[in-house]
């Protein structure tokens, strides 16, 4: 945390006075105030966002996964949680915080990678907008094209990380 910290406050301080240097102290002033108008449109989003994870992590419970991943194991549930992080609304801010509310209820870190790997690659919200700014063939192309790329991703990290990069949830018999 402290290292993001520096590496951004060393960004800000580089940027405050590349402005500062090109329109002085009024320049400085704008992007400040430029900077406080956005945060304030950002944290109405960011506090309904936090209270819709914190929701959604209450009602999906530890046994309500296990039932899924009883009922869609192996490829089965590779191929869901691809989906269900294309068909997640919102961004990073959003689901990252999501995933995070998982970590105790033992969900296998391929599935979070295919989740991950999901939302990135077909994020299905984006679609119209990916249509309007190319055309319909090229979007539907670039579709196709990485259709699959979520779903050999999630069984290429189930079948060589399975423990993710840590190590901490290696069951009887997983690779030492």
């Amino acid at each position: 945390m402290k290292k993001t910290a520096f590496i951004l406050l060393t960004a800000v301080l580089l940027v405050l006075v590349a402005v500062y240097s090109l329109g002085g102290t009024g320049l400085v002033a704008e992007g400040l105030a430029q900077a406080g108008r956005t945060a304030m449109r950002a944290f109405l989003l960011i506090i309904v966002a936090f209270i819709v994870i914190g929701q959604l992590q209450v009602l999906i419970s530890s046994e309500m996964i296990k039932q899924w991943l009883d009922k869609y194991s192996g490829s089965k549930s590779i191929a869901m949680s691809s989906i269900a992080g294309g068909l997640f609304p919102g961004g990073p801010y959003i689901f990252y915080p999501f995933l995070a509310g998982f970590k105790d209820k033992s969900i296998p870190f391929y599935l979070i990678f295919s989740f991950v790997v999901g939302k990135q690659n077909y994020d299905f919200t984006r679609l119209p907008l990916e249509i309007s700014l190319t055309t319909p063939g090229l979007a539907l192309l670039r579709n196709i094209i990485t259709l699959p790329f979520p779903f050999v991703m999630g069984l290429l990290i189930r079948r060589f990380l399975p423990d993710g990069f840590s190590g901490e949830n290696r069951e009887k018999g997983g690779r030492q």
